[in-house]
């Protein structure tokens, strides 16, 4: 590849002397001023890595040039391919299967898709053009075999769609236009070749989940609707699928006592032919590290008030946001993360808005960022009682975006869970309910001088190897020239010392 080539330094400073994490491998590749470069990284575990280049010309507005690059463990590229895509094309979302990845493209205003499909293993590339049948507000993209399912909304009401690669036309699923529904989660079953709507209905003050099912061809299967327990109005809020064989599935989420977004606990459904077969409830006071995050005397008095409550006969009431992952599946059963957060108007934004009348539709717009104070981590057996729980301490890390932080990989019987905040990465280790050894933190920097890249990206790869990638700029030896950008990426090794 001719744009990779080593720089002088890259650092990673441990606060603990105790472990290191490794610089195993390195690919910088220099951004052309001619064009307006972004960069997206795709782990595919001991398989290697997809790289992925978006360039868009200033002077050729027709088209936008995607580079793919497949990289093994090493860090040694196996292929590049280019996609040649004609302007007025957005990405949407992608969706990654064993074999394929998968690029949904919507062009602006109108029904005209492209879905791209790029074989994981040769580089080739498939192009499948068509329409929906109007300018649908697409957030769920999945794939099962040869078709494509596109969920979210279309005028202001629910809607799934499945686009078959052959004849490169859309089939809308019966069932969910409905203005009390909405789509929580688009889930593929390739065990059992079904499709799994999960949608939350509204109807008179009342909150529910259900799943609904579908073929691949798109046939009404059945209906589950998450229960109500021991005459509790539970309402739940989100749910997550993870297929254990062609027989049984779980179902899990968080739930509240009404119809708003604050969570008072986990559950998990287990699911067998498709059949609801008992739900678990895991109140967050029941849980033994949630309040983890708060110092030790205030963890102290919230177990003291705990027990006053159930002494009296009362329910604690807690209410938290959740960030649900997708379930992993472990050797005893799943593995669950949840991220608590909050949120809160960015720079004075709700003020701004109210002030120059800034709106979206009637509505003000308002922007804002996401702060992470702890994530819970709960395994389940596959009956779906709980095994243990414990928690990661997130110290307020903000985002701009409301997605996933942590990342997770195995090292032998122990877990490392990791997240960024402000150019450093935070790892802790993790066996079952106990902590491992104190949290460690390892700076990213550029090179000697630089300060802790607060721009940089970190994912788990495979085993206790991670990745972390972003931009930096390189200065130049004339005095006149602009500083020159880098994307850099790093392959990290953790390792204990002893």
């Amino acid at each position: 590849m001719k744009y990779l080539f080593q720089i002088l330094f890259f650092g990673l400073i441990s606060a603990s002397a105790t472990a290191q994490l490794n610089q195993l491998g390195q690919i910088d590749i220099p951004k052309d001023s001619k064009f307006y470069e972004s960069i997206s990284v795709l782990p595919l575990d001991k398989n290697g890595m997809l790289l992925t280049l978006q360039k868009e010309s200033f002077f050729n507005l027709n088209l936008t040039n995607w580079i793919f690059y497949r990289y093994d463990t090493n860090l040694q590229e196996r292929w590049h391919t280019i996609l040649n895509l004609e302007a007025g094309f957005e990405s949407v979302m992608s969706y990654q299967n064993e074999n394929y990845l998968f690029w949904l493209f919507q062009e602006l205003e109108t029904p005209k898709i492209i879905i791209v499909r790029l074989d994981l293993e040769r580089g080739e590339i498939d192009e499948f053009k068509g329409k929906l049948l109007g300018n649908v507000n697409v957030e769920f993209f999945k794939v099962l075999g040869n078709t494509a399912f596109l969920g979210g909304s279309y005028y202001e009401k629910p809607i799934v769609i499945s686009f078959s690669f052959f004849h490169q036309k859309g089939t809308v699923f019966h069932g969910l236009y409905d203005e009390h529904l909405e789509i929580n989660g688009l889930e593929v079953d390739d065990k059992r070749n079904e499709i799994n709507v999960i949608v939350k209905e509204r109807r008179k003050g009342k909150c529910g989940l259900a799943i609904q099912a579908y073929s691949s061809e798109g046939k009404t299967l059945r209906t589950i609707h998450v229960p109500d327990l021991e005459g509790n109005s539970f309402s739940f809020i989100s749910g997550k699928m993870l297929p254990l064989n062609e027989r049984e599935s779980l179902l899990v989420g968080n739930y509240s006592n009404n119809c708003n977004d604050f969570s008072k606990g986990l559950y998990l459904t287990r699911l067998e032919e498709g059949l609801e077969k008992g739900t678990s409830i895991i109140k967050f006071g029941d849980m033994k590290n949630f309040f983890a995050f708060m110092s030790p005397k205030r963890q102290e008095k919230m177990r003291e008030k705990i027990k006053q409550k159930k002494k009296e006969g009362k329910e604690p009431n807690f209410s938290y946001k959740l960030l649900v992952h997708n379930l992993l599946a472990t050797e005893n059963g799943s593995l669950l993360i949840a991220e608590i957060y909050y949120s809160q108007p960015k720079n004075n934004s709700a003020l701004s808005a109210s002030i120059l009348g800034a709106r979206s539709g009637d509505k003000f717009r308002r922007e804002e960022e996401y702060i992470f104070t702890h994530a819970v981590i709960c395994e389940f057996d596959k009956t779906g009682k709980i095994l243990w729980d414990n928690a990661l301490v997130m110290d307020n890390s903000v985002s701009e975006d409301l997605v996933e932080q942590v990342q997770v990989s195995k090292l032998n019987d122990k877990w490392l869970l990791v997240y960024l905040k402000k150019g450093k990465i935070n790892l802790q280790q993790l066996k079952e309910s106990e902590y491992i050894g104190e949290k460690e933190i390892f700076e990213i920097k550029t090179d000697e001088k630089a300060k802790p890249d607060e721009e940089a990206n970190v994912a788990a790869w495979y085993d206790q190897n991670f990745v972390v990638w972003g931009t930096r700029k390189i200065e130049t030896k004339r005095a006149d020239d602009l500083l020159k950008e880098v994307f850099y990426l790093r392959k990290l090794g953790y390792e204990k010392r002893r």
